[in-house]
């Protein structure tokens, strides 16, 4: 089958069957290469015609998209997966961009704008209808690199939607970076209003006691925890440490942002290590657990086991930690530091390793609050007991009063 007697035919794209016989039921999308002088396929995966014909059209937007276009022709969908392809696919939270970009895709096919979409439509209106579509009940179904995604929400808090915002824009400033587009619409944040106040929550040292001894067998989680707790570090770049390329033994000091993380405004600084995380760090190169992206679900059962508020989260111990050492007298300035607000850039990483004094005050009260929260692990694993029959829930029994 030609082009001329093909039953669909876009530009210079067309569906075929394979001439060689192979994958005789699936439609093929065929083009003639002029360097290779034959006609060249590509599988749409698909034996009906009309799923064919949706595979097809979405090929060649995503191939229009790759050269310059106004923005009023510019579809903006094929502009969002090329950014996926690109870069969100190597970045270190590739799994969080790809969700922004669905949301905003199943969004936009059940929109008036419609899967035409184009890169002008992105207009203020249009975010309007999009953050209250995203905080109320919603759903969709849509393809995603080659797997169908279904999704079922209530709606969503502010801070959520801003985040899928901003992932919008960088997808729309990568077309403009590459030059597809000549500019990027104006894209509006969420109204404050509607976003949520910065978390004041904050832990106590019974309860971090309490999280450390629960989470003890489980060695992997354990460690990120710890680390959480001894650096006042985030949490993302506590999940992405390695302490044989981070910890600079001869220096006793630990640098906090991973090798393979591009440098951004979040400076995750170097810092000194307190004594007695030697010993964890020591056993962590000897015995070292595989790496992950997330151990959300660690942490939710830890929370739920042990009755904690749903505001707790990792980046709670990161403010719980950053406000004891406020209130208990360490230099503002220290703190910053410590958190990676006070340098943008690596200047601390040259000439840390000189400077004895460097962060002592904020290391030493560290030390005494690791030491508290140690205690209070302790008594806690004396006081209770993690335990799971079968394949019931985790429950925690209280050794005192023997009630679950």
């Amino acid at each position: 089958m030609g082009k001329d007697t093909s039953p669909y035919v876009i530009g210079d794209y067309w569906l075929d069957k394979r001439r060689d016989g192979r994958s005789p039921d699936v439609w093929q999308i065929a083009r003639y290469d002029p360097k290779a002088r034959s006609d060249v396929y590509r599988s749409t995966k698909c034996k009906a015609l009309d799923d064919a014909i949706g595979v097809i059209h979405a090929h060649v937007e995503k191939e229009r998209a790759k050269g310059p276009q106004a923005v009023e022709a510019a579809a903006v969908l094929p502009q969002l997966i090329l950014y996926f392809d690109e870069h969100g696919a190597h970045t270190k939270n590739p799994d969080t961009i790809a969700g922004s970009l669905r949301h905003f895709i199943g969004f936009v096919l059940q929109d008036e704008a419609g899967a035409r979409a184009t890169v002008a439509q992105v207009n203020k209106n249009l975010i309007t209808r999009y953050i209250a579509w995203r905080m109320g009940p919603h759903s969709y179904s849509i393809p995603w690199r080659g797997k169908e995604y279904a999704h079922t929400s209530q709606g969503v808090k502010g801070e959520s939607v801003q985040r899928n915002i901003e992932d919008l824009r960088a997808a729309l400033n990568h077309a403009a970076n590459n030059q597809r587009i000549p500019y990027v619409p104006k894209i509006p944040s969420v109204p404050k209003e509607k976003r949520s106040p910065a978390r004041d929550t904050v832990m106590t040292i019974k309860e971090m006691g309490a999280a450390l001894a629960f989470l003890s067998l489980d060695k992997p989680t354990w460690r990120w925890v710890v680390l959480m707790m001894t650096t006042v570090a985030r949490p993302d770049a506590c999940l992405a440490f390695d302490p044989a390329l981070q910890w600079r033994k001869d220096q006793k000091l630990l640098d906090m942002h991973p090798p393979a993380w591009d440098r951004t405004k979040k400076v995750n600084p170097v810092i000194p290590m307190i004594p007695e995380l030697k010993p964890i760090m020591q056993d962590w190169v000897n015995d070292p657990h595989e790496p992950v992206e997330s151990r959300r679900n660690a942490w939710r059962l830890m929370r739920t086991s042990l009755g904690f508020p749903i505001a707790y989260v990792p980046k709670t111990i990161r403010h719980t930690l950053a406000t004891l050492l406020r209130s208990r007298g360490i230099p503002q300035e220290q703190i910053s530091a410590l958190l990676g607000h006070a340098y943008a850039n690596r200047t601390t990483a040259v000439y840390a390793k000189y400077d004895p004094d460097y962060l002592r005050e904020a290391a030493a009260m560290l030390s005494a609050i690791w030491k508290e929260i140690r205690a209070a692990a302790d008594q806690w694993l004396a006081d209770h007991m993690r335990t799971k029959e079968g394949n019931g829930p985790t429950v925690v029994i209280d050794r005192k009063r023997k009630k679950r």
